[in-house]
């Protein structure tokens, strides 16, 4: 009986492994998504200048740069418990927070850039492909 008892246990145990690795996998997966749908470029305006700041997604982790910055890109770190908000601390050693938000169809088209008191306002750049057609004579 008590071989029985623990074969039951050591099922459910095994089962519970599985399920939360599922669990894990389908978090990435929904992370994953998450990010490429903020990735872009984002045009933020701060006392009547604008900088354009690119996200990106590298395996698996979202960085961020600032457009001609010539430091290397800054890895965004996801806050615990919020979606949209991340955290990354700059070259200038000041901490970020940037908050990305939905619009009224559900996408992702603005952030907030938080540091050091200030916050700024950006806007997802919509990119517009232009195809060339060459005639060749």
């Amino acid at each position: 009986m008590a071989n029985n008892t623990q074969k039951s246990f050591l099922s459910l145990i095994c089962l519970a492994l599985v399920l939360f690795g599922l669990n894990a996998l389908t978090s990435a997966q929904e992370k994953a998504g998450l990010y490429e749908e903020i990735a872009g470029d984002y045009e933020y305006a701060y006392q009547g200048q604008y900088i354009v700041i690119s996200y990106w997604v590298e395996e698996g982790v979202l960085y961020a740069t600032q457009e001609g910055d010539p430091n290397p890109p800054s890895k965004l770190d996801p806050v615990e418990g919020k979606d949209l908000v991340f955290e990354t601390t700059g070259s200038d050693g000041n901490l970020y927070v940037i908050t990305f938000s939905r619009d009224e169809d559900g996408k992702i088209t603005r952030s907030t850039l938080a540091t050091m008191g200030i916050e700024i306002e950006g806007v997802k750049i919509k990119k517009v492909f232009t195809h060339l057609m060459f005639k060749i004579a």
